[in-house]
């Protein structure tokens, strides 16, 4: 998979002007990404490529950029990541004490960054506890490739499945018994992945405000959620139940044969 472009098609091209609908399709998934995908530590002394956060949010996954290896122990405490990219080149404390540090609390998947490939570099890391490396400057491809072929299933974050029921939040995509349904708006296809992650539990009504506008953008009614999920119901079909839990918020259930 590395070196191909990111599914989502985040990345507009030069001449492409990006439309409102990708603007918020975009937002959608940074907040999805950093709500409930994989958490991703970057640690390198240049500056963060423009679009690489934009290339992982599409494949479900937070990026937490800092410039040194202080930085990112903090970092590394606070976010508990997936995964961990490291460039020799960082300031603070050697590389390879850094990976050595968190090896000892963790078990997350390190890979080296190396500007320029040496065994030597290459075989200090992989000794401190790197699996595997990656060329910079960074491309979403090539780090993506290392990513998906990790132990730590990151690749998972980007779908959720409930019985018959996928949902592909990079692909913006919902198919049900392997049949691809027409595009949801946007906030049925938010509504539907808030309610898949939590099935068959129940969702309450500040979290789905949360997660279809964000948790700075106002308080919709209660009927406007209701509103979507009579929509989002229609859709589904007697493929699953979407319940009003009173008091509380909603559950998807599926039906039973």
């Amino acid at each position: 998979m590395a070196g191909s472009t990111p599914r989502g098609a985040l990345q507009p091209s030069a001449d492409h002007a990006v439309s409102p609908r990708e603007t918020a399709v975009r937002a959608y998934l940074h907040r999805w990404a950093e709500a409930a995908g994989a958490q991703l530590l970057v640690i390198d002394p240049d500056h963060e490529p423009d679009d690489l956060r934009d290339g992982l949010a599409g494949r479900g996954i937070h990026l937490t950029w800092v410039n040194s290896t202080i930085d990112g122990l903090i970092a590394f405490g606070r976010t508990d990541p997936h995964a961990v990219v490291v460039a020799p080149e960082a300031a603070g404390i050697p590389a390879e004490e850094f990976v050595t540090t968190i090896r000892r609390h963790g078990s997350p998947y390190v890979i080296a960054a190396l500007a320029q490939v040496s065994d030597a570099a290459v075989g200090e890391l992989m000794v401190a506890g790197a699996s595997a490396w990656v060329p910079r400057p960074f491309s979403v491809g090539e780090l993506w490739g290392q990513l998906a072929s990790s132990p730590h299933s990151i690749e998972e974050h980007a779908r959720i499945a409930v019985g018959p029921i996928e949902l592909d939040a990079a692909a913006y995509r919902v198919t049900i018994d392997e049949h691809r349904i027409p595009d949801l708006p946007l906030k049925e296809f938010e509504l539907l992945r808030a309610l898949l992650l939590r099935a068959p539990g129940v969702v309450t009504d500040d979290e789905l405000r949360a997660a279809l506008w964000g948790s700075h953008n106002g308080h919709p009614s209660g009927n406007t959620i209701a509103m979507h999920v009579t929509r989002l119901r229609a859709r589904l079909g007697d493929v699953a139940q979407v319940r009003r839990i009173r008091g509380r918020g909603y559950a998807l259930t599926l039906d039973p044969d």
